[in-house]
């Protein structure tokens, strides 16, 4: 019964990082995605393009850095759902953040069932609407596969 669970969990985390990678790819300007937990701020998925090494926007790489950017992740989401808050801005739940810079965007999507936050960065000219509005299609599937694959 264990193994079979295992292979679930392994067959959910591939089809996470498929999911991830695809939606990458849909953009030539996007150039990675990270999934955070909420609880802790871990990095519980790492999935670049190839390319996104060799640029100057989004995580440089390395086990520290991509942990540090896992809690400041997680700070900046609490501080954005207080400034959303019924008390500051009312504007009800946090349905995701877009951050653009002169260099290029990252887009953060919350997703409920899996406690945790999907990250999207990539450079100035992503097709954010098209982003959007693909991530709208598939963001259900890819918050079921994160709690099956990560099951926090």
């Amino acid at each position: 019964m264990a193994s079979a669970s295992m292979e679930n969990v392994a067959k959910a985390r591939k089809r996470l990082e498929d999911t991830l990678r695809m939606l990458i790819d849909s953009d030539p300007n996007l150039l990675g995605a990270l999934l955070v937990d909420t609880n802790e701020g871990l990095l519980l998925l790492f999935v670049p393009k190839e390319e996104a090494f060799g640029e100057n926007i989004g995580p440089a790489g390395g086990e520290e850095e991509e942990e540090a950017l896992g809690g400041t992740i997680l700070d900046s989401f609490a501080q954005i759902e207080k400034l959303i808050s019924e008390e500051r801005l009312n504007l009800g739940m946090l349905e995701r953040v877009l951050i653009v810079g002169n260099k290029g965007i990252a887009l953060l999507q919350p997703l409920a069932k899996s406690n945790s936050v999907l990250l999207l960065y990539g450079r100035k000219g992503t097709a954010i609407g098209f982003i959007y509005t693909l991530l709208d299609q598939i963001v259900h599937e890819i918050d079921e596969l994160a709690n099956m694959a990560f099951g926090i």
